[in-house]
């Protein structure tokens, strides 16, 4: 008789030691004992502790991702919806993600989709994939990482569901302690809510991280445990999410076209219209398998155009934009399009507001006519390039694009030349025009405008969220010009993408004032547009002059 074997394979020393010790224990699997702490729902749905290895490939392809595609669309069953009972089948655009991202030499993944484009049936079927697909190997461990504890209760019901479904032999589902965990004859998944781990010292050859781009700064000490926990067995991270404001996430897609670093990202422009199914489709690669319906996304669409406090969770969510889901937006894209336009001739009072940039932001201009015109003017220094700087801030080659359509200025070495750049500015401007900017910013504008020769009137600007403060007064002008038409602009890629970043904080009293969406959101141009705006709702607020004769003399008063 032949020795015993596991998988097609002959047994190693290791295998049959504990299987001989597992019978004579009594245990049903043959080495290991029936876990205690496993806990039977009434309805029976725990898959059986017993397993029967899955038959290994006859011709298995040379990829692991096709690999998975096949064992897949063959073996596992769509367990609920419309598709129940079908065979689960991965999407083109899924496989050819996993064959960048499980390619030899790969420690970082990422994948960034809209939500509801089958995120989580694809990280199910490589996790059983691992357990007892075509992708097992002895003593492998996994860690996957969710947001919060209910939605890693939701990632191993899917997985638990599809196994349930598929009749598959050998996956145990442990949910205690929660969020749970999945064990495999050879392998293992330890589940974990990043709103309640700290950190993980394990070793583990695959570590998923999902909606990463949620994870916020304060949970760094995670992300940097679960890498540090593949480095032990050479293994590998992959993060599938959102966009979102993540800044451990953001800084992974940065790395992109970097030794070991695999990127696939899908996402809506940031200008882009809310009704656009163009940008439905950039967004959403589920739109073209069947994933996720056109029909959804023309509702959410309508509902997030008709009601502007849920644009930010539409762009967030379904357009893939790298902001916060919950964010208050100043103002959105779709709502300034309607005063993009040609502005009328420039005539009548005119007020500048300007915000001064750095190394790092942006410096930028708006001009505010009585006639109701708008200009703007916006500029960045010459280091790093463009290209680069766009990476950086999160916005692709938006700058680069600016540029090309004249739309954006480069000025200044490392920091913005703001001289040479009010000079250009104050030329385009009556000399009575009225400015405004961020008191912070005070000396610096003051020796500018010293080294110019230039005396404007200025008004100085606070940023404060209050009932009386200038940052409330400033954000209600600017939103109540914008939802008034009172203006127009000509159609300008720079604001649109400054607006697509713009939040509004509030004060315990429901007051406004303007904020970034997240910490390196560049909205220059967009504050020094709700200045202008703020100026000119302050000089309408105070009384006219009135004009009189004195014993032959004009007198004010």
């Amino acid at each position: 008789m032949g020795r015993p074997s596991l998988y097609g394979r002959p047994m190693t020393a290791a295998e049959r030691k504990r299987r001989s010790r597992g019978k004579r224990a009594g245990s049903p699997r043959g080495g290991q004992r029936p876990i205690s702490t496993v806990q039977a729902p009434a309805d029976g749905r725990l898959l059986p502790s017993t397993w029967e290895p899955e038959p290994e490939p006859q011709a298995a392809p040379s990829n692991p991702a096709d690999a998975l595609a096949v064992w897949s669309a063959e073996r596992l069953k769509v367990p609920a919806g419309r598709l129940r009972g079908l065979p689960f089948t991965l999407p083109a655009w899924q496989v050819e993600f996993l064959r960048g991202a499980l390619a030899d030499g790969v420690s970082t993944a990422c994948l960034s989709t809209a939500r509801k484009n089958g995120k989580s049936g694809l990280i199910a079927a490589l996790l059983l994939g691992f357990l007892v697909g075509p992708l097992r190997r002895e003593a492998w461990r996994a860690l996957v990482v969710s947001l919060t504890g209910q939605l890693a209760g939701e990632l191993r019901r899917q997985v638990e569901e599809i196994a349930e479904a598929s009749q598959l032999h050998g996956v145990e589902v442990r949910r205690s302690p929660a969020p749970g965990r999945l064990v495999g004859p050879s392998g293992s998944v330890d589940i974990l809510a990043a709103d309640k781990a700290s950190g993980h010292a394990a070793g583990a050859d695959l570590a998923i991280v999902d909606e990463a781009g949620l994870l916020p700064e304060r949970r760094r000490p995670l992300w940097d445990a679960i890498r540090t926990a593949t480095s032990g067995r050479d293994g590998r991270v992959v993060c599938i999410s959102v966009l979102g404001d993540g800044p451990m996430f953001r800084e992974a897609l940065e790395r992109d076209g970097q030794a070991g670093v695999f990127v696939k990202r899908y996402e809506a422009p940031a200008d882009c219209d809310l009704a656009d199914p163009k940008a439905w489709h950039a967004a959403n690669p589920g739109l073209e398998s069947g994933i996720k319906s056109l029909a959804y996304m023309a509702d959410k669409a309508s509902e997030a155009v008709s009601v502007p406090a849920s644009a930010a969770g539409f762009r967030s969510l379904d357009l893939n934009q790298p902001i916060a889901p919950s964010v208050e937006l100043l103002c959105d894209v779709h709502a300034w399009r309607g005063v993009e336009g040609t502005p009328p001739a420039p005539a009548g009072r005119c007020w500048l507001g300007i915000d001064l940039g750095g190394s790092a932001s942006l410096t930028a201009a708006v001009a505010l006519w009585e006639s109701g015109a708008m200009r703007c003017w916006v500029a960045i220094p010459a280091e790093p390039d463009p290209e680069t700087r766009g990476r950086r801030d999160g916005v692709g080659d938006a700058y680069v694009r600016a540029i090309d359509s004249g739309h954006l200025t480069v000025c200044g070495r490392k920091v913005a030349d703001v001289r040479a750049f009010l000079a250009a500015v104050l030329e385009a401007v009556p000399e009575d025009a009225v400015l405004g900017c961020d008191r912070y910013r005070k000396s610096e504008l003051l020796e500018v405008l010293a080294a110019l020769d230039r005396t404007p009137s200025i008004r100085w600007r606070g940023t404060g969220a209050s009932a009386t403060a200038d940052g409330a007064a400033d954000v209600r002008a600017f939103q109540r010009a914008v939802a008034l038409a009172e203006f127009t602009c000509e159609p300008n890629p720079m604001m649109r993408l400054a607006l697509s970043l713009a939040a509004v904080r509030r004060d315990a009293a429901g007051n406004p004032a303007l904020d970034k969406s997240r910490h390196d959101a560049r909205i220059d141009l967009a504050s020094a547009a709700v200045i202008a705006c703020g100026l000119r709702a302050l000089a309408r607020k105070r009384p006219a002059r009135r004009s009189f004769v004195v014993s032959g003399q004009e007198a004010h008063g």
